[in-house]
């Protein structure tokens, strides 16, 4: 890191920002419901950037040899003359130094493979129908330093555990699409399949080989579950980052301090909660993070600008860069969100693609239920979701009291109001 820094400024490069890290992962796979590999593997990468006459360039290298290093810096010097200038360009200014430290610093591999076999043994007794396709946990821990030519100096040493399933149901009747869901943790405290949604997911699986269509197009209500909340919550957070505020595409650019959701939603993104694997103590243009409050009972209190979206903009640089998101729960039983549901469809997962730039959608609800007078009627097959995200999020009726927790984010359930099912 002081042999890059020393370089960057050697050649004239005015401003420069170095960050090395190196990743160690452990990691179990199961395949066809049989634990048959353990394997690790390491990487590391160093980032470049450096600024020279208003213009800026930037790289990643993992070779760590003096010689890379120096071919890169002249490589990074020659992209950087042919850029565009830019006023907004710039690094962090100074800050005290800090070294932090999350989670394990060593794989338990016992219990790692403990873990997954009691899995195994699980579903063979409480979920015969299940065919697990890919199911992994490895541990992953990340040592990374940053500094920058203001003086900036932070490192991290973080260690978590993460696991994913990916499985379909399977019986004499029919076969069931596949679904998947994943985990974060600092240990592993409890049995798989209560981490995140998994267990929820394999009952729904079963249910859904008796999925059937809709009996007829209607416009309803919509139960948004924790696991497809990223597809509503994520627009917005989208709608608010550097990419469509600095092109002016945004929704959202001229509601801070307005509502912009029902007031029923409150989201904050907490890097710095003791409770979140993938936290973080900086973020990656060199600023020292907080937690942030991006909803306040559907208030807009923050964009999600990085140091150069700021001064593009012209806006305040948020205090995090995102994710560790957390949207509070309400007081309304989940329970009682489809007894009061007239018709609508508890939604598990939604595959579409990307919304417009206004909100509009379209997609297939897959693992969703349908919903007529109060109760649950049977799971759905080939039934399409349409209407407006920014809409939906502002007809946010109620929020459930359940929370699930994904270990990177925590989310309830979500009734909104007139979509339309077809």
């Amino acid at each position: 890191m002081d042999y890059a820094q020393k370089k960057l400024q050697q050649v004239g490069f005015e401003k420069s920002l170095c960050s090395l890290s190196s990743d160690y992962k452990q990691e179990l796979n199961v395949e066809n419901g049989v634990i048959t590999l353990l394997r690790s593997g390491s990487d590391r990468e160093l980032y470049l950037s450096g600024i020279i006459d208003r213009k800026k360039a930037s790289l990643s290298i993992n070779d760590l040899s003096h010689s890379r290093i120096d071919s890169a810096i002249t490589e990074l010097l020659h992209m950087a003359r042919g850029s565009e200038a830019d006023d907004a360009y710039d690094i962090a200014p100074a800050q005290p130094a800090g070294v932090f430290t999350a989670g394990p610093q060593q794989a338990d591999l016992d219990a790692m493979y403990d873990s997954l076999s009691s899995f195994l043994t699980y579903l063979k007794r409480h979920h015969p129908d299940i065919v697990m396709t890919e199911c992994s946990l490895d541990y992953t821990r990340t040592h990374s330093r940053m500094v920058n030519s203001n003086g900036i100096d932070f490192t991290e040493t973080r260690g978590n555990y993460n696991g994913s399933a990916m499985f379909n149901a399977k019986d004499d009747h029919g076969i069931t699409s596949l679904n998947y869901t994943g985990f974060m943790t600092f240990n592993l405290d409890q049995p798989f399949h209560q981490f995140g949604s998994i267990e929820q997911l394999l009952r729904s699986a079963e249910a859904e080989l008796r999925a059937r269509p809709l009996p007829a197009k209607f416009t309803g209500d919509l139960i948004i579950t924790p696991d497809a909340m990223d597809d509503f919550i994520g627009f917005l957070i989208g709608s608010v980052t550097d990419g469509p505020m600095i092109a002016n595409t945004s929704l959202y650019k001229d509601q801070l301090h307005k509502p912009v959701t029902s007031h029923c939603l409150t989201l904050k993104s907490l890097p710095l909660d003791a409770n979140m694997p993938n936290g973080y103590p900086f973020t990656s243009d060199g600023f020292k993070a907080a937690n942030m409050t991006l909803l306040n009972n559907g208030v807009l209190e923050s964009f999600l600008l990085t140091d150069y979206g700021a001064r593009k903009t012209g806006q305040k640089r948020a205090v995090n860069e995102g994710g560790c998101m957390v949207l509070e729960p309400g007081d309304q039983p989940l329970a009682e969100m489809i007894a009061s549901t007239e018709e609508g469809v508890l939604l598990g997962r939604l595959s579409a693609g990307a919304p417009a730039d206004k909100g509009d959608f379209s997609g297939i609800a897959k693992n969703s239920y349908y919903i007529k007078d109060g109760e649950i009627q049977f799971p759905l097959t080939e039934t399409m979701v349409s209407g407006n995200m920014a809409a939906i999020l502002k007809s946010i009726s109620d929020v459930s009291k359940e929370v699930v927790d994904f270990g990177d984010c925590r989310y309830p359930w979500l009734k909104a109001k007139t979509v339309n099912f077809s």
